[in-house]
């Protein structure tokens, strides 16, 4: 009976009164198993609010803390295909830095580092033009099956006084393999 964690927070007069009483020993292993799943919860509360350990159902409810829920989509799973929305592997990294994002929210930077865990894909180019009041974002050919969500974070994102337009970035031309020299020309090496 000692050995019940509740049985440590009775007040002493409870505590001998336990040892003698087979109904009160019995109604505290009772609560004690009552409160066991609560305790086991608190006691590992950190994995819980960690956007990497959390289960899964509970990613949508932290990206509401972080200001994230406007880009989470209802039934987003890690298997999620592209242009769907954002895998759960890349939701979690957003929550993770999100504060990072959100100190750096509507500067290019900022623009660029966000599109680039959620999308997974590098080489965004953000600039913005003044004099038409307007953020250009050059995606990477990589991302064009990912439009759909590039759009919706550009969108909620970029600083609300500029209009935004998205291209898509033409892939880079295969090299074409060396030449062969032609005899008796010098090798530069």
């Amino acid at each position: 009976m000692a050995d019940e964690p509740l049985f440590d927070v009775l007040p002493e007069v409870f505590q001998v009164a336990t040892r003698t009483s087979p109904a009160l020993a019995a109604l505290l292993v009772a609560a004690d198993d009552m409160q066991r799943p609560i305790r086991n919860l608190l006691d590992s509360v950190e994995h819980v609010i960690d956007p990497l350990c959390t289960p899964q159902a509970l990613v949508p409810y932290l990206s509401t803390w972080v200001d994230l829920d406007w880009l989470t989509l209802a039934g987003t799973d890690a298997s999620a295909p592209p242009g769907d929305g954002i895998a759960l592997h890349r939701q979690r990294d957003l929550i993770a830095i999100s504060a990072e994002l959100s100190a750096r929210r509507g500067t290019a930077a900022g623009i660029a580092t966000f599109l680039r865990i959620a999308t997974g894909i590098d080489g965004w180019a953000i600039r913005s033009d003044p004099d038409d009041c307007r953020l250009i974002v050059v995606a990477p050919p990589e991302a064009k099956s990912q439009l759909d969500v590039v759009r919706r974070i550009v969108a909620g994102i970029k600083p609300a006084h500029l209009t935004d337009d998205i291209h898509l970035a033409e892939p880079l031309a295969e090299a074409s393999p060396p030449q062969p020299a032609a005899p008796g020309a010098a090798v530069v090496a």
